[in-house]
């Protein structure tokens, strides 16, 4: 039966023992958030997901979203989740304390945002995004736009959109056609826009889109593009809800999967919006937003693969089937070597994974005080996001392969997670655009500054771990080679032109199993410390053994993946078009 219970104890283990080594408390804005405070908050978000938020997951999938004149209906029970958890304050957990938030670091929210994901991953958009317009408004509008929409959005009360995309211009910004024309109160905003994540609906009282836009003289190219304020009703100067703004959603996508979020296609003719930031500056501003969202669909990534690693376990339990060279009698298939490995290759994967996205998270809250680490939070988001994504869909493709032939089959709710996953090597900027950011932006163009830094820490770590000698030795060739083939890039990458783009992907994959190994280590080393302390050997031990597998089983392919890029372009640029 697909059901969900969220991992709170492990959430704590990788957030407390391991990203904050036990030391939360020593680091700026940490000091109120100690085990007890955080088992509290965390139960009690488990309580609203399990048995308010998921039992709307499986009726989302099956009856979706549809849209009549203009209006999105929502499946049933939406509307009381998206109360209960407003009602919860659950909106409010790392936003500004001057506009009605808590102000908790934002490490402290992502295990919330794993189990909203978990819950409902389509419904789940509505309120996920909505913070990371949050953060653009607070960061970038004027005064007068924070006073007089920064704290509905916070208090749920008005949800958020991100309007980039148009028909003609996916990733490619720099040929985006909408415009903004200048007028009495603010500008009148034009044009068309797809794939708007709950662009229209009615669970909240308004909704805000942050909408890119060039004004008349804007020079060509990104550098002219604009950011905007476009409520979808406009706002009386007392703060009440005034005429409705000329946008509306013209269709909803018919997707491969997340059927429940209405991804819209939006019309603007002659909206009424406000200017975020200065002019010609929004992709800067929509920056703020996208990175945090980057670091969401790492985030979301590993709440579906949770979702998908418990229903295949419990599958695997009850599943009775053929005998193993121990059994004479028929056993359930958990006893069957193989499907022991897809499931410990599930779980090892999820718990690095949510290691790192917690650390990205803690690194960029770190460097709203302490500046050196911007460039660690910079560096590991593109891995975060392209790393957790692509293991996502291998974690939801092998829980259905634990199911077999009633995976393939929509009854058991293993093909859902499979086919909502895929969205997340594609959110935000796909894998291929990570991969060239990471490559380029902050690898070449630093000349390894940065990564150096983390692999010296990397080594460093592992040399002061409790692994055994063996695992040591083997995180230590593949930092070897990762040294080898960063030198190699940098080396040959103005000699050859295709060089970065063409090796992009498989440095990145290298660089994300690398980064997998130094936090299974870590792993290992917080969960002995546990152990001697007396304290759940049962949960400790699981934690040792399956981060133990992740260094066996995917450590290798840190070999491979540099090997990979270490061939170099000259195979893949050769051919010509039409011998494709």
């Amino acid at each position: 039966m697909d059901q969900f219970h969220p991992p709170v104890k492990d959430m704590i283990f990788a957030l407390r023992e391991v990203v904050g080594k036990g030391e939360l408390d020593s680091n700026l804005g940490f000091e109120d958030f100690d085990g007890e405070f955080l088992e509290t908050i965390y139960q009690s978000a488990s309580e609203i997901t399990s048995e308010v938020i998921a039992p709307t997951n499986k009726d989302g999938d099956r009856h979706g979203v549809s849209i009549e004149d203009g209006k999105v209906s929502v499946p049933n029970g939406y509307a009381e989740a998206y109360d209960a958890y407003v009602d919860g304050g659950w909106s409010t957990l790392s936003c500004n304390p001057e506009y009605g938030g808590q102000g908790m670091p934002a490490l402290i929210s992502m295990p919330v945002n794993e189990m909203v994901m978990g819950a409902n991953f389509s419904w789940a958009h509505l309120v996920l995004l909505t913070n990371s317009a949050i953060r653009a408004v607070d960061a970038h509008a004027s005064e007068q736009l924070k006073d007089l929409y920064l704290e509905k959005l916070i208090s749920g009360k008005f949800s958020g959109t991100m309007n980039l995309t148009e028909p003609q211009a996916g990733s490619d910004l720099s040929v985006m056609n909408t415009v903004a024309e200048p007028s009495d109160n603010g500008y009148k905003i034009t044009g068309q826009k797809i794939f708007i994540t709950w662009g229209e609906h009615d669970l909240s009282e308004n909704i805000i889109h942050l909408v890119l836009a060039r004004l008349p003289d804007a020079p060509e190219g990104v550098k002219g593009i604009s950011l905007f304020l476009v409520p979808k009703f406009k706002m009386n100067t007392d703060g009440t809800l005034g005429e409705r703004n000329m946008l509306k959603a013209v269709s909803v996508e018919h997707k491969l999967g997340i059927h429940g979020c209405a991804t819209c296609v939006m019309s603007f003719e002659e909206a009424e919006g406000f200017l975020i930031g200065e002019p010609n500056q929004g992709l800067a501003c929509m920056f703020t937003m996208m990175n945090d969202a980057r670091i969401g669909v790492a985030c979301e990534s590993v709440a579906i693969a949770e979702r998908a690693y418990q229903q295949a376990v419990n599958y695997a339990k009850d599943r009775i089937q053929g005998r193993t060279e121990s059994s004479q009698s028929r056993v359930s298939i958990i006893n069957h070597p193989d499907v022991r490995r897809m499931l410990l290759s599930m779980k090892s994967l999820i718990e690095v994974m949510r290691v790192l996205v917690y650390e990205n998270t803690f690194e960029c809250d770190l460097a709203e005080s302490k500046s050196e680490h911007d460039q660690r939070a910079d560096l590991l988001t593109p891995i975060t996001k392209a790393w957790c994504s692509e293991l996502c869909q291998d974690i939801t493709s092998i829980a259905l392969q634990v199911h077999g032939g009633m995976g393939y089959v929509e009854e058991t709710g293993a093909a859902q997670h499979f086919r909502d996953a895929r969205i997340t090597t594609i959110y935000e900027g796909t894998t291929g655009i990570q991969a060239n950011d990471l490559i380029g932006r902050k690898f070449i163009n630093d000349n390894g500054s940065a990564m150096n830094e983390l692999l010296d820490q990397i080594e460093n770590d592992i040399g002061v771990s409790s692994i055994e000698d063996n695992l040591k030795s083997e995180l230590n060739h593949a930092i070897e080679k990762s040294r080898n083939v960063s030198q190699f890039i940098l080396e040959n990458a103005k000699k050859d032109p295709n060089l970065a783009g063409a090796s992009s992907y498989n440095f990145l994959m290298m660089m994300g199993y690398l980064v997998g190994g130094w936090i299974a280590s870590r792993n290992i080393t917080a969960a002995k410390n546990k152990i001697k302390e007396n304290d759940d050997f049962e949960f400790y031990n699981a934690k040792i053994i399956s981060s133990t597998f992740y260094i066996e089983q995917f450590l290798p392919l840190v070999m491979s993946f540099g090997n990979s890029v270490m061939h170099g372009s000259e195979s893949m640029m050769s051919m010509p078009d039409e011998q494709f």
